[in-house]
């Protein structure tokens, strides 16, 4: 099933039975609005209707359709394509779909029954000025001479537009069938602050954020970083989230006891653009690390202990505890006793 320069053609091919249905639409469907698609094949009839056109073709010998191989919605592997090069199929869809359903069940969700999916927003359409970016009656002149190629600037980024190519001479005129072609992402704008910081432990917290509004393009991944308050500028750790449906992440990394500015990053493959401002958080204290051992000035009947303070005190110390030969026998916050 596909829809090319204005036409829907359905081709079926079943044994050596080859059916193709066309309908033509020209340019009706690109009024911005939902357009239902409706291909159907009862005994020998296979027909294709969108919204009120239909048209109808009849197989040359009846055969039953079974279904049983994985169904590809919006384009398929270079692997498959290789195997019906008779088809001449294009490029992947471009556009938005909802409400896909079969003949038995109910409503597919997309988002869930995926497999795997390619460069495609789960979300929703992408934009809602197809009824602008799609037209084509009213195209206007964008080159005419005998050059080959033509550079043109001002368009808007993320954007489908249609272009065909009108060839003169003596003879006459002719065009080609309408090419899509779709402009690169811009760097996001407006990122917003993470909404909620919520510390797990003293070394990793849990963040939370809000879509960023009017991205325009696909948002590849998002970036978690951690600054140290009153530090260098350079984050102390950072997260990379590939999976851009979910508005929650971990950061680890961190150390406890320490005050630290939380920032988004959200990146297309126009770039990346961090939040303004950050979100600040105190991690908890955790158990000291790298406890140093006690040393001894002797006398003849006694001992001075004294010890410096954990390299990695992760927190305030309030008590020290001094043991001899298994049993405690100083408790306290001084870093020195005598052992008579």
């Amino acid at each position: 099933i596909e829809l090319k320069s204005g036409m829907l053609n359905i081709f079926l091919k079943a044994g050596i039975v080859f059916t193709q249905v066309d309908l033509w639409l020209g340019l009706s469907y690109c009024d911005g609005k939902w357009n239902k698609v409706t291909v159907n094949k009862e005994g020998s009839v296979v027909s294709a209707s969108v919204n009120e056109l239909r048209e109808q073709m009849l197989e040359p010998h009846v055969q039953e359709l079974n279904v049983n191989s994985p169904v590809y919605v919006g384009g398929i592997p270079p692997a498959i394509q290789n195997f019906y090069k008779e088809l001449a199929l294009e490029q992947g869809f471009g556009g938005c779909m909802k409400d896909v359903k079969f003949t038995r069940g109910a409503v597919v969700n997309l988002a869930s029954v995926s497999s795997s999916a390619v460069r495609v927003n789960l979300d929703g359409c992408l934009s809602t000025d197809s009824a602008v970016n799609c037209r084509g009656n009213d195209s206007i002149l964008l080159y005419q001479g005998k050059e080959q190629s033509v550079y043109e600037s001002g368009l808007q980024p993320f954007t489908e537009y249609l272009y065909r190519v009108v060839a003169s001479n003596e003879g006459g005129s002719l065009s080609s069938a309408w090419t899509r072609v779709r402009t690169r992402e811009s760097v996001p704008q407006n990122v917003p602050t993470p909404s909620r910081v919520h510390s797990i432990n003293g070394y990793s917290i849990e963040v939370t954020w809000d879509k960023p509004a009017g991205v325009i393009g696909v948002i590849e991944k998002y970036i978690l970083k951690a600054y140290e308050e009153d530090g260098p500028s350079v984050p102390i750790t950072s997260a990379e989230l590939a999976d851009t449906s979910m508005f929650t992440g971990i950061l680890t990394g961190l150390h406890p006891f320490t005050n630290y500015a939380v920032t988004l990053t959200a990146c297309t493959l126009g770039g990346c653009t961090e939040s303004l401002h950050a979100l600040n958080i105190s991690t908890p204290q955790e158990a000291p690390e790298d406890v140093q051992s006690p040393t001894a000035i002797s006398f003849p009947t006694s001992l001075l202990m004294s010890w410096s303070p954990p390299k990695t005190p992760n927190g305030i110390i309030t008590q020290y505890t001094l043991y001899m030969n298994g049993v405690p026998i100083y408790l306290g916050n001084g870093t020195k006793y005598v052992v008579k």
